[in-house]
């Protein structure tokens, strides 16, 4: 691979992202920054009006454009990456709108050779949907509780990578739909790179709007976690963005629905019903420290925010549990044959 020192290649996946990407487009072209900049957008077999949309802007000689089948975003973000001619390869999703600092701030990181990859921080826009707004406060929370800018994990939404970092551990699995970036962090930390979180390098991040692809974008994460812990099983732990307060919230979960189903199927037979009381009283105080948890977590949302919605997020988040639960069965079962 060429590399350049004056210049950042800037890669963007595609999919069916028609509300947002002309947005977003924009925003990278008016970065505050002075060198050259080489913007790839890969449009992975988008099926609404993002091509539309993109090709003014390629007829104007201001992105490059490459069309693929539908492979999904980390065989998207290998394409780019591939394509790519700067040393410094920006990793951003189609629903990221940058601020113009964002550029000029995560490039001042890797004036440390050691660094591999730096990361910017989400902000959640006022106008997005309730569903959208529960997704980016939990993100912007775990963001805040960072304590250092030395983190274990990066997300490609809003990420610069070093290219010869890449040349050495390798592109994104794309056996993964999802946590793909969390496994290319762990490999650029096994190589001995630092990963850097910069909280002053901000953009506003679009989540999905409704609660179908809330609960599909959860599964798909939590299936994606089981994954990630399968490759790199030192990670059960989690990171330093997902950590353990987080991932126990799964088998406390699983516990409780269990006793609830034990319960209810129990409550069919007569002569059971102290049985039936006792995993019904376990359940809910189970379910009580989960409630507990999150209105802990929720309490800075609503400060910092001020949005009243903000109040359900405790009640999403059991919901969200759930999920992650569902997922983590379904991730047994394929293991164990039962489902292909």
């Amino acid at each position: 691979m060429e590399h350049h020192e004056d210049g950042v290649s800037i890669v963007i996946p595609l999919y069916n992202a028609e509300a947002h990407i002309e947005q977003v487009l924009k925003a990278v072209l008016e970065q505050d920054f002075g060198g050259a900049l080489e913007i790839i957008v890969v449009n992975d077999g988008s099926t609404d009006r993002s091509s539309q949309v993109i090709t003014p802007f390629e007829a104007a000689g201001k992105i490059h454009v490459i069309n693929q089948e539908n492979q999904g975003a980390a065989a998207a973000t290998n394409r780019g990456f591939l394509a790519a001619r700067y040393r410094i390869i920006c990793s951003i999703d189609s629903d990221v709108v940058l601020d113009r600092n964002w550029l000029r701030t995560v490039l001042e990181e890797f004036k440390d050779p050691d660094v591999g990859a730096v990361q910017g921080y989400y902000r959640t826009p006022d106008t997005v949907s309730f569903w959208a707004r529960m997704m980016g406060y939990d993100v912007e929370k775990r963001y805040d509780d960072i304590p250092d800018k030395y983190v274990t994990q990066v997300c490609t939404g809003d990420t610069a990578y070093r290219k010869n970092a890449l040349d050495r551990v390798g592109l994104f699995d794309t056996a993964f739909r999802y946590g793909y970036d969390n496994d290319m962090s762990y490999r650029l930390l096994q190589a001995g790179y630092r990963l850097v979180f910069r909280k002053d390098a901000q953009c506003d991040h679009y989540w999905k709007a409704d609660i179908k692809s809330y609960i599909r974008q959860q599964y798909r994460s939590a299936y994606g976690r089981m994954q990630l812990v399968s490759k790199h099983q030192d990670k059960i732990t989690g990171d330093s963005v997902s950590g353990l307060r987080m991932i126990l919230q799964v088998p406390i979960t699983l516990v409780a629905m269990l006793l609830l189903a034990a319960a209810a199927f129990s409550s069919l037979f007569p002569g059971h019903s102290t049985m039936v009381i006792a995993m019904l009283g376990t359940a809910l105080v189970l379910l009580a420290v989960l409630l507990a948890d999150r209105t802990a977590f929720t309490i800075p949302i609503i400060r910092k925010h001020k949005d009243a919605t903000a109040v359900f997020l405790p009640f999403v988040h059991l919901l969200r549990n759930a999920v992650w639960t569902w997922a983590l069965l379904g991730w047994l079962a394929k293991k164990s044959g039962i489902r292909s």
